[in-house]
């Protein structure tokens, strides 16, 4: 059986998620605020939400980068981000 290549693009931000969709990426991700380990990564909650509502009209998916090291003084933070990225319906978290 012959699996299907998942084109999955970098996102810096809602607009270059927004296109990199629009020129056929099957997924895109995109840090959220304070975890992401890019520096530009500084993507608010409603801006991945507005992502994933456009991704979702073309069956792509959205992956969410919370790739830095958290330390028990961000352990609520990181709690909120997660359940706050579920409830949007992000598809995976990195």
């Amino acid at each position: 059986m012959r699996r299907k290549i998942e084109l999955l693009a970098p996102a810096k931000d809602l607009e270059c998620g927004i296109a990199a969709i629009s020129h056929g990426a099957d997924a895109v991700y995109i840090g959220a605020q304070r975890f992401g380990a890019r520096a530009a990564a500084g993507n608010s909650i409603e801006d991945i939400e507005q992502l994933c509502r456009y991704a979702h009209q073309f069956a792509a998916k959205v992956y969410v980068t919370v790739n830095t090291i958290i330390y028990d003084n961000e352990l609520e933070a990181t709690e909120q981000l997660l359940n706050d990225l579920q409830r949007i319906g992000v598809d995976a978290i990195l």
